[in-house]
């Protein structure tokens, strides 16, 4: 993180390492057993549940994620990095999201 952050404040730029970031972060935060890179599904698991994670990165301009509603998942990790680059996080029971018939859910 503090690299991405040195870098950013140098080149006014941004690393593309916030996916990442927001990944180890879940898995360090609350114990999530990552999958590996680019397995399809989810990003990994805690207990029996898949767990997708959603990064909000410093420049973006609004706090929203979408999500695939097709995603086999059953918690969403959803990790904020401010543009002080401080993290926060949240974690939602798939249950707790609305239902929609659009492919994307944000």
């Amino acid at each position: 993180m503090s690299l991405a952050e040195s870098y950013h404040l140098e080149t006014g730029r941004h690393l593309d390492v916030y996916g990442d970031i927001g990944e180890l972060f879940g898995a360090i935060t609350y114990g999530i057993r990552l999958n590996k890179n680019y397995a399809q599904g989810a990003d990994g698991r805690l207990g029996n549940d898949h767990v997708e994670i959603k990064t909000i990165t410093p420049f973006k301009s609004k706090d929203e994620v979408f999500v695939k509603v097709s995603g086999n998942f059953s918690k969403l990790l959803v990790v904020k990095i401010n543009a002080d680059f401080q993290v926060s996080s949240r974690m939602v029971a798939r249950s707790r999201l609305p239902k929609t018939g659009k492919p994307l859910l944000r």
